[in-house]
């Protein structure tokens, strides 16, 4: 347990209409409870113009202070979603660092997850942009106050339009090299296994495993994931050491 004991978000709004998640209902407030004794209820309201078009509020120590990180998606009015990362400081929510936004209104981006992408000893976030339509796995660097994107592959996935279930993909850690990310290609149907590696590249690991049905759930496990697709069955994917 770190600095935060817990995290949710409130005030939910219909200001911005666009239902990526299933509901034109976003969250335009961001509560914490502090992990000390005593401790009150601090909160954090977005101005009129924005909205936190995500479900989970995801807790990491990115730069390892023994302080929580608050990793969450926001989308704005005029220029869509951008990954955004709030933390505690001096008693209150403060917004750490933000990604690019996407562009344009009601274009969204998915979380994939945090880990070491690089081999630099630092956390780096990576998510699909636009999901649904040309979806881009992006690597960022956190580097407050800026997520800087360094890393791009294309026609992938990590969710299905309208659907609450936003884990399609997982990472895989790889001993004795950088984590892996299997991800589902744009029309789910096919799993790609990448990794970026030195010199700064991507490399496919695996030829895109075709499957049966479209992927509906993707559970982490140990050295890979358990699939869950449309037809009803589950998928155990390892990747061989």
């Amino acid at each position: 347990m770190r600095d935060i004991a817990w995290v949710w978000l409130g005030s939910p709004t219909s200001r911005y209409a666009h239902a990526a998640l299933g509901s034109r209902q976003h969250a335009a407030s961001l509560h914490v409870l502090p992990n000390l004794a005593h401790a009150q209820l601090l909160t954090y309201s977005l101005p009129l113009h924005r909205v936190i078009e995500d479900r989970i509020p995801r807790l990491v120590d990115l730069d390892g202070d023994g302080r929580d990180e608050i990793i969450l998606v926001e989308a704005d009015a005029s220029y869509g979603a951008a990954l955004v990362v709030y933390g505690l400081r001096n008693g209150a929510i403060a917004e750490l660092a933000r990604g690019p936004h996407v562009g344009t209104t009601t274009r969204w981006l998915n979380p994939l997850g945090v880990a070491d992408f690089d081999g630099d000893g630092i956390l780096d976030l990576a998510s699909v942009t636009t999901p649904h339509i040309g979806g881009v796995l992006t690597l960022h660097h956190y580097r407050p106050p800026r997520l800087e994107p360094y890393a791009r592959a294309t026609d992938v996935t990590n969710h299905r339009l309208g659907e609450l279930e936003q884990q399609l993909a997982v990472i895989a850690p790889q001993a004795g090299q950088w984590p892996a990310i299997l991800i589902p290609d744009m029309q789910l149907t096919a799993l790609r296994v990448l990794r970026w590696d030195s010199p700064g590249q991507w490399t496919e690991l695996a030829r895109p495993l075709v499957l049966p049905a479209r992927v509906e759930r993707f559970t982490p496990l140990d050295g890979g994931g358990c699939l869950k697709l449309t037809d009803g069955s589950w998928w155990r994917v390892t990747l061989a050491p």
